[in-house]
């Protein structure tokens, strides 16, 4: 049996965070978006079906497909690992198998769209699901007491890890042509693949220290993992529909979260194609949106004890409505402005994440953490996939990837008007649990 509240092992898992954050801080942010755009799609563009789409576009429409890929899968991952007693391995394999492609990412060249899609899709594939076994042990390792503030502990060593390999592969890509004579692509391919092996490393350093025992079920009826793992979600949909607080709450995250994750991940493509900002630039911004972060989630916690929850959420929906719009009248080729505006982003990102999951969790009948908890995880997952794929499809028909800017502020809107109606402070009984 696990032993729980365990120093070493919840140390262990909180440096996972700090091993992935890397692959998440640069390559997802701060390098590959703007190497991608800027080198690997042709200059006039990537031809598909007849059509011209510029680098950004194709990296949206590849964010918002992959997700709802895994959105589709991840749900049966979870049911094999459950049913056969194997998060562990499977955590290990994800992690693992996700580091080595993130590394690979060093081959794509100019002209390798579909070469480094494939690697995106494989990289990723480990990131999401190594995640979602990274969630799910949280509850074995600790206690009720206790889980709040090692899951914030993980939060905040994400966030100093992937700002420490951000801004060492920063040093990489503007000392490496000098002091190595290589160009800077090259040197945007060696930090890229740096991430890879920073994940990779510091994974065997975490799993070297996370002590967690896992039974596999006395029962050994073969099982359709695909029909098992949906229809606990199917049901778990089903108990919340009968908890209007819970509903609401989670309809509205879906919106302001979307908004959220889109303004992030569509970042780096828009600073670099729209706001013509170079390499060096871009991960300025994003070290200041990294560590500012860190500074957002104890924000948000003093906040959430001084105004309450719901204030808190609605305070730092209100930060990314506010640099989503401000980046629209952002002139290009001007880097204080996108700092200011990092600084915000920043501010709402940290505070955000943390205190919806802490809502959600207090909202949720003592038992039954697991199963909603992995519901929320495919919520999670659901909601990140609607924006990057507004955002290309406006950038495309119009010509203008500004003008997406306006929609994608409107999930903020949803997401503030459909908080109105949650009660934030209601929570399922266990007698109530039991009569659903």
């Amino acid at each position: 049996m696990t032993e729980k509240n365990n120093k070493k092992t919840i140390f262990g898992w909180s440096m996972y965070d700090w091993a992935k954050s890397a692959y998440e801080t640069t390559t997802l942010g701060a390098v590959m978006p703007v190497y991608f755009v800027s080198v690997v799609v042709p200059e006039e563009g990537f031809l598909f079906r007849g059509n011209l789409y510029t680098g950004a576009e194709v990296w949206g429409f590849a964010i918002g497909s992959v997700l709802f890929i895994f959105f589709l899968i991840m749900p049966t991952i979870g049911a094999v690992a459950d049913l056969a007693g194997s998060r562990m391995r499977l955590f290990k394999s994800f992690a693992y198998g996700g580091a080595i492609f993130a590394s690979t990412f060093y081959f794509a060249q100019s002209g390798d769209v579909v070469l480094t899609l494939l690697i995106y899709f494989l990289a990723q594939l480990g990131a999401t699901g190594s995640n979602v076994f990274y969630d799910s042990v949280l509850k074995d390792i600790t206690t009720e007491d206790t889980i709040d503030q090692v899951s914030a502990k993980g939060y905040a060593l994400g966030y100093l890890g992937g700002g420490l390999q951000l801004l060492l592969s920063l040093v990489i890509i503007q000392l490496g042509p000098s002091l190595l004579g290589i160009d800077t692509a090259l040197a945007s391919r060696i930090a890229i693949a740096f991430a890879g092996l920073w994940w990779l490393l510091f994974s065997i350093f975490s799993f070297s220290r996370m002590k967690i025992d896992e039974s596999k079920p006395e029962e050994t009826v073969s099982k359709n993992y695909l029909s098992t793992g949906w229809k606990t979600n199917l049901n778990t949909l089903k108990k919340v529909r009968k908890f209007p607080f819970l509903l609401y709450f989670l309809l509205a995250y879906i919106f302001y979260w979307d908004g959220a994750q889109t303004v992030i991940n569509m970042a780096g493509p828009f600073f670099s194609e729209v706001l013509l900002l170079d390499q060096t630039s871009i991960i300025v911004v994003y070290l200041v949106v990294q560590f500012i972060a860190f500074i957002g989630a104890r924000l948000a916690g003093y906040l959430a004890g001084r105004i309450g929850q719901k204030n808190t959420l609605v305070f730092t929906i209100a930060l990314f409505f506010m640099a989503g719009n401000g980046a629209y009248f952002v002139p290009a080729e001007q880097l204080l402005p996108v700092i200011l505006l990092g600084v915000v982003v920043g501010m709402g990102m940290g505070g955000l994440q943390s205190v919806s999951r802490s809502v959600y969790a207090t909202m949720l009948p003592k038992g039954a953490e697991g199963e909603f908890m992995g519901f929320f995880s495919v919520i999670s997952r659901f909601s990140a996939i609607w924006g990057p794929l507004i955002y290309s499809y406006v950038s495309s028909t119009t010509g203008n990837p500004r003008l997406s800017l306006p929609g994608i502020s409107l999930f903020f809107v949803i997401g503030y008007l459909l908080l109105r109606n949650v009660d934030i402070n209601a929570q399922i009984t266990e007698e109530e649990w039991a009569a659903s």
